[in-house]
Formats: structure tokens, C-alpha cells, sequence
């Protein structure tokens, strides 16, 4: 039955009221399937179910440009806790001394970390906030008051706009949480923004009604530029040099580094970054202790600015080492890792970035580090680039309003989401129920007889894809499985009877070739797989891989895509995969590393694969190319996708992908 010219229009209406034979959950119905010809009718019908879809997508793009929130859990530090004992007690306050007037612009409240996820926290239900340029508040102006509207905090900082001059930024709490006896609040951090410019950091902190803990719960935590929520960063990442790292073989052994500023300043503050290992260990290093010795410009004598240790011995933080300074002049500074931080075996001096702040700029950005180590110094750059470990140093007050950004986004999604499904589900039945009326009885039979046949060969065509692979999972596979058997009963006998080495030899080199094409006709198996043809399925399969040969490797497998459901032709699964197993086998031929890093995400209209390893590189062919990657260059040629190739022997190999979801998907309307 053709096809063509008017009777096209026709047959898609017909096929809409085929389609209602085949009903959806209502729980299926989502953004991802509006090419479904039932789902577009009932969009055409349904402005509302339009702008709700429009408005999730929009929210769902704009949270993956924010900042994430990871909460990490402190050991001191934690913050201030205080409370009002008995209902007759005076309102508790607690007031910072900025040290002078700034232009506020922004008062972020930050909550203390939780216990347990189910945790409500102890933000303050009712408070007040004002300014003064006095520290007596006779004349003041209030900044924001809750009156008898409880606040609570999901974790996400609460910004606070001010938009006034002022010294001092006084919390008054009216309501905390019932504790027993006590009404509690608590904060991690308030931070007060200048210009962009956390300008709150080693502020003097005032408190009434305080409930102090020793090294744990006390008014300086409120200021020392601590919270549970992390590094300040965004952007891509992993960078490729992700801090600066020395390992030393005493813990006696001292690293220093050096900066020699462009003219001498009076210094605000030092921030040092922590070095992260890894996200999913959720650890970083830095010196166990640490000194910073600051020069004048007159090449005096060093003086000892600061000195720092670990509260807690060994552990590590994800938050940033804030140091105060309070405007010391200095032309030069030297930070000496004095005692190494101890990794198993390993002692290690470690940092990712150094920030030298006065009048609200970083006065270290790309300048010079001289390492010192021992007898040895060398140049860095990596500790004044603008980026940590992972990502690129964002302003703490922008870090903070996207993570408050994030924080209003989710909670509307949470709420919208429901409401889409429930009116794509209205909406669709009500558009099945009306193509089936109104075509039903002129197109149905006809195009259902066509569409049967159609159909019936498809399944066909699945049957035989279905038999072949079990064939080969049972027939094949269960003689290869015979072979590896009997090579490995026979190399034993001659191990025992003392026989020919070489033939003992010859056995292993046939068992393991027969273990290897039975792994191999496995991963055959699996691409002809049609229920496993997601980008999820790909990850899944991965990790699966990565698992069996890469065991002997500490690795990592991390997927950050927006679009894991989207389905992978059978091209496209065979020949990303068949890329990722070939990165794979030459990390184990070439590279001796014993990390490797694999990571998919989202890159605008592509899909990224990056594998990173800290091995000693690939071989280089004559003329400087890295070899052994032919083959990736053929795989990424077919997939019409961009490959990035870097190798040294100092920091190993990076190898990415980036292909268009477009040349991916089985549809490419949904890439």
C-alpha cells in the first residue's frame, strides 16, 4: 500500500489511531517523547501541557550551567550554635565587625552541615536581619525580617539583599528549633558581599545567648570561610593539571612555595585549595601544617605571618584554608608545607591554588610559584591558574548565588514535575480516545492489516538478531568454555608429569586466547542486544568492562549526561564501544598507570568520552605522533566525531571524544 502525494496525511492520522491499540503509562509520558504521534496531537490541543514541558526543559538547562552543591561532611568548625534557654530569655544575637564600610550587596545565611539526610537542620524558623554603621545600632536599617513566617532551608545558602553602606551586619533570632528545653538555631557561615568580594572573612563575630563547643561550635566559624558545601567552582573539568604535588620520604621533609607580587601591597587575605583526589572519594591533601613567611619590599628579613595544623591529625577537607592577613604589606610570600600529609605509605605536600587577595583582587592570578624542594627549585604554574583540582575558581558571591539559584530551580521542579505528567497523561488519553473515534472506522482496518504485516516482519527480524546471539552466547561460547578446559587440565598434567615447558607453555597462550574470544563474543552478544541500546546501557556495559580489565587498576567510571535514555543506533553502540575497549587494552599495553579516570557528560549538542590515565604516555612513532591509536582514529572517523589526543610521560594520556548525540541516536530528534 504506497504511500505518496495527498494520502500521506491520511495515513499518519491512521497510524495515530493504531497507535491507540498500544495505550502509555502515564508515568512514561515525559519531555523526551514528544515525537510520538498521539503525544503531538495531544500538545497541538493542550497549550498548558506546551508551557509546563517548556518551562521543565528551560529550568532543566539552566540548572546543569550552575554550580553543584556537594554536601561534605566538617569535623570542626562547624559553625556557632545558639539558643534561648527559657521562654523568658532575650532574643539571642550575633553581630560582625566588618573592620570598616563596604557597599553591601548581598548577606548570605549558610546552614550547618546535617546529620543524616532526613535531617531538618537547626536554620533559624524566625529572624531578623539589620545593618549600622555603628556598633550600638542607634541608627540602623533593617534588611530583611521574617515577622511570623517561618523560614526553613533545604541546604542551599539564603541570599539576603541589602544595597547599603555599612560596618556592621547584626542577626537577631526570634525563633529557633525545640530542643528539649532549649530553642536552638545554628549557621555555618555568613558571608557578607562587597562588590563581588566576600569582604566578612575574619570578621570579628559578636554573640549573645551563644552555646559554645570547643573546636566545633564557636562565634569564629562563622566568618572563617568554612562551609559544608565545598570548593567554590564551576565550569568544565577535569583540568590537565590539577594542582601541584611533591612526595617527600621523611615527615621531617618541608616543600616551599614562593610568589614574588608585582609591587608591594597590604594583604587581606591568603586562600589556599585544597588538592582533590578524586570526587568519589570526596578527599583532598594539604600539609598537615603549613607556615607563610612574608617579605618587604625592601629585601628585609622574612617575617612568620601565619602558621597552621590540622586540627584533626589526618583528616582531610574540602573546603578552602582562609588566612587572614589584616592588611600586612608584603612584596613577597613564601608558604612551606611543613609536615606532609600521610596518604597509606605516602607522604605528600600537595596544593591546587593559591589566592593572594587585597582591595578585592587576587594579586597572585598567573604569576610565577618557585618550588622549593630540598636543594632543587622549579617553576610551577599550576597553583596561580584559576583552577582547582576539578574546575575553574568561581567568585565566592557568584559561587554562592548559583547555589542558591540551584537550590529555587530544584525545589520548582520537584514541584512542576508531577503536575507535567499528570496533564501529559490527561492529555494523551483525551487525544487517543478522539483519533480513535474520528479514524477509526474509515482508516483502521486497512492500515492495521499493513501495519500487522509491517510489524510481523519486524519481529521476525528481532527473532533471527535474537537466535543469532544465542547461538553464539550457547554454541560458541560453550566451546570456547570447553577449549580454555581442557588447555588448563592439560598444561596441569604436564606441570605435574614434568613435560615440555614449551608445550606447557603453548596450553596457556590457547587457554587464555579461547578466554579472551569468549569475553570478546560476549561483548558481540551484547551489541546485538536491542533492549540494551541506551547511552545507560553503554555506561552500564563500561563499567562492566572496566571492572574485568582493569582490575588490578584503582578506576573510576562517572557519567554527568542529561540524556542517558536516549536510545544508540546499532553503528553508533558498536563503534563507541568498540573505541572505549580499544582505550582501554592500550592503557594496559602501554601506559603502566595505576589510575585511569573515565568520564561521560553533556557538551552542548555532544556527547563527551574522555579517558585520562597516569601512566608514562604511548609510544611516539618517528615523527612524534603517539602510536597505538590508529584504530581510535578510524572508530572516531566513522562517528564522524572530533579526537583529542595528549600524552607525555610526566603527566600520562588523555584521550577525548566528542561525538553529536545527532550521529548517536536511533532518532536523531531526541539527541
Amino acid at each position: 500500500m504506497p504511500v505518496t502525494g495527498h494520502s500521506r496525511h491520511l495515513y499518519s492520522a491512521a497510524l495515530w489511531s493504531l497507535a491507540c491499540l498500544s495505550p502509555t503509562p502515564a508515568a512514561a509520558f515525559g519531555t523526551a517523547q514528544v515525537t510520538n504521534p498521539i503525544s503531538t496531537i495531544a500538545r497541538v490541543f493542550e497549550p498548558q501541557l506546551v508551557k509546563t514541558e517548556d518551562r521543565v526543559l528551560w529550568l532543566t538547562n539552566r540548572v546543569s550551567t550552575l554550580a553543584q552543591r556537594r554536601e561534605h561532611a566538617m569535623k570542626v568548625g562547624l559553625g556557632y550554635r545558639g539558643g534561648r534557654v527559657n521562654a523568658h530569655s532575650p532574643d539571642p544575637t550575633v553581630t560582625l565587625d566588618l573592620g570598616s564600610e563596604y557597599l553591601i550587596e548581598t548577606i548570605f545565611l549558610i546552614p550547618t552541615q546535617r546529620e543524616f539526610l532526613e535531617d531538618s537542620g537547626i536554620f533559624p524558623k524566625r529572624f531578623t536581619i539589620e545593618v549600622s554603621n555603628g556598633a550600638d545600632f542607634a541608627r540602623r536599617r533593617v534588611i530583611y525580617t521574617s515577622g511570623t513566617t517561618p523560614r526553613f532551608s533545604d541546604g542551599a545558602p539564603m541570599p539576603l539583599e541589602a544595597h547599603d553602606t555599612a560596618r556592621y551586619v547584626r542577626l537577631t533570632v526570634h525563633e529557633g528549633h525545640k530542643k528539649g528545653t532549649i530553642d536552638l538555631f545554628g549557621l555555618s557561615e555568613i558571608a557578607v558581599i562587597s562588590q563581588g568580594n566576600p569582604v566578612s572573612f575574619g570578621a570579628a563575630v559578636t554573640c549573645t545567648g551563644d552555646m559554645n563547643a570547643r573546636g566545633t561550635w564557636y562565634p569564629e566559624a562563622l566568618t572563617d570561610g568554612r562551609t559544608p558545601l565545598g570548593v567554590w567552582q564551576n565550569g568544565t573539568g577535569p583540568i590537565a593539571e590539577p594542582g601541584d604535588s611533591v612526595a617527600v620520604s621523611s615527615a621531617t621533609e618541608s616543600v616551599s612555595w614562593t610568589i614574588e607580587l608585582e609591587q608591594s601591597s597590604a594583604l587581606d587575605r591568603i586562600i589556599i585549595f585544597p588538592y582533590q583526589l578524586n570526587q568519589s572519594f570526596e578527599s583532598s591533601i594539604l600539609p598537615e601544617s603549613m607556615t607563610i613567611h612574608l617579605q618587604a619590599a625592601d629585601g628585609s628579613e622574612e617575617q612568620l605571618a601565619y602558621s597552621w595544623s590540622n586540627p584533626v591529625a589526618g583528616s582531610s577537607s574540602m573546603t578552602p584554608l582562609v588566612i587572614p592577613l589584616g592588611g600586612k604589606f608584603a612584596k613577597c610570600l613564601r608558604l612551606t608545607g611543613v609536615s606532609p600529609y600521610l596518604l597509606g605509605d605516602q607522604k605528600i605536600h600537595a596544593l591546587s591554588e593559591i589566592e593572594v587577595w587585597s582591595h578585592g583582587q587576587n594579586l597572585a592570578s598567573g604569576r610565577p610559584v618557585t618550588r622549593s624542594h630540598g636543594a632543587e627549585t622549579s617553576d610551577v604554574t599550576s597553583l596561580t591558574d584559576g583552577y582547582t583540582s576539578e574546575k575553574r575558581i568561581s567568585s565566592v558571591g557568584t559561587w554562592l548565588d548559583q547555589l542558591s539559584e540551584r537550590g529555587k530551580i530544584e525545589r520548582e521542579l520537584a514541584a512542576l514535575k508531577p503536575i507535567h505528567h499528570q496533564l501529559a497523561s490527561e492529555s494523551e488519553l483525551n487525544a487517543t480516545w478522539g483519533s480513535a473515534m474520528i479514524l477509526g472506522l474509515t482508516f483502521l482496518i486497512p492500515v492495521f492489516i499493513v501495519e500487522r504485516r509491517r510489524l510481523m516482519s519486524k519481529d521476525q527480524l528481532d527473532q533471527i538478531r535474537k537466535r543469532i546471539a544465542s547461538d553464539l552466547h550457547d554454541d560458541i561460547g560453550s566451546n570456547l568454555g570447553s577449549i580454555s578446559l581442557i588447555a588448563r587440565s592439560a598444561r596441569k598434567d604436564l606441570v605435574r608429569l614434568h613435560g615440555p615447558e614449551e608445550v606447557a607453555e603453548d596450553l596457556g597462550e590457547v587457554e587464555s586466547i579461547a578466554r579472551e574470544s569468549s569475553l570478546a563474543m560476549r561483548d558481540i552478544v551484547w551489541l546485538l542486544e536491542r533492549r540494551q541500546d541506551s547511552i545507560g546501557d553503554l555506561v552500564q556495559r563500561m563499567r562492566e568492562t572496566a571492572g574485568r580489565l582493569l582490575r588490578e587498576i584503582n578506576f573510576t567510571v562517572e557519567c554527568e549526561s542529561h540524556k542517558t535514555a536516549a536510545k544508540l543506533s546499532l553503528d553508533a553502540k558498536r563503534h563507541l564501544f568498540l573505541f572505549y575497549k580499544e582505550a582501554i587494552h592500550n592503557v594496559l599495553k602501554h601506559s603502566h598507570a595505576d589510575r585511569v579516570s573515565i568520564r561521560l557528560w553533556d557538551e552542548d549538542d555532544k556527547l563527551a568520552l574522555e579517558i585520562i590515565d597516569n601512566g608514562v604516555g604511548v609510544p611516539v612513532s618517528a615523527d612524534l605522533k603517539p602510536a597505538a591509536v590508529n584504530k581510535l582514529q578510524d572508530r572516531a572517523r566513522v562517528l564522524e566525531g572530533t579526537l583529542h589526543i595528549t600524552s607525555s610521560k610526566e603527566t600520562g594520556t588523555l584521550i577525548r571524544l566528542l561525538v553529536k548525540r545527532s550521529h548517536l541516536t536511533s532518532n536523531p530528534a531526541l539527541a
